[in-house]
């Protein structure tokens, strides 16, 4: 069988079997395993923040969660770009979910953290179960999230930390139409599921902000608020899909 075929038969299983225990609304916690690749590794504390970050927003949403982490780095041919953000990673969860590589996936969330840099496009990438971020050296130069409020002025690292909600939101089945931007005084938040293309160029910020969520809250049209400030925790809409 070729790579294609073997792919898209893997792809049937991994959906009939990943993907059905969450979609079966099982009861047990709400798992999320997490690679780092073998740059993101070497960084120090980048597993206590990623493991806070998800787990406050996560366990505020949907109540209880767990953290998993795989017990070896991902050895990947890059630490960025589509190919491996979009290609390689999913195809390395739907091979292990077959038993044929030594990537054990579960049923919720398979998320591989790399030490590409966010600021480069793709800096995430996501299907069902699956999520793939960059990031690692800003995520892990955060300050511990029991020192962070939840609405934290915008910069690099914020950016990339809420890109780890952003992804794992969509790998559990959320869009951007369930996110939120307000105003709060001469500030400008965004929600995980917004987050960063609140203040993109007009024409992607056209494609991928819609101009009201699910809820019914409309998402200001005009982002050139003096200050940009980040959600770290999925606001009231999100956390409603999300249960």
């Amino acid at each position: 069988m070729n790579r294609r075929g073997f792919l898209a038969s893997a792809g049937a299983a991994l959906s009939l079997g990943v993907v059905g225990r969450r979609a079966a609304r099982s009861p047990d916690p709400v798992v999320v395993r997490v690679w780092f690749s073998d740059a993101a590794a070497a960084h120090d504390g980048l597993e206590a923040r990623v493991e806070g970050y998800l787990g406050a927003a996560l366990e505020a949403a949907v109540g209880a969660v767990e953290i998993d982490f795989a017990p070896s780095p991902v050895s990947l041919p890059a630490e960025n770009g589509r190919r491996v953000l979009a290609v390689h990673w999913p195809a390395k969860v739907v091979e292990g979910a077959v038993g044929m590589g030594d990537v054990d996936p579960v049923a919720d969330v398979n998320l591989l953290v790399t030490d590409g840099d966010p600021r480069e496009q793709p800096a995430g990438y996501a299907r069902p179960r699956v999520a793939a971020v960059t990031g690692a050296k800003y995520v892990a130069r955060m300050s511990p999230v029991a020192e962070t409020p939840p609405v934290v002025p915008y910069s690099v690292r914020a950016a990339a930390t809420q890109l780890l909600l952003h992804e794992v939101g969509h790998a559990l089945g959320i869009g951007h139409e369930n996110g939120s931007a307000e105003r709060d005084g001469d500030a400008l938040v965004a929600s995980p599921m917004i987050g960063s293309y609140l203040w993109a160029p007009v024409e992607l910020r056209e494609k991928q902000v819609p101009a009201s969520n699910t809820c019914g809250a409309s998402i200001p049209e005009d982002p050139s608020a003096s200050e940009r400030r980040l959600r770290l925790r999925y606001g009231d809409c999100e956390a409603q899909a999300l249960r």
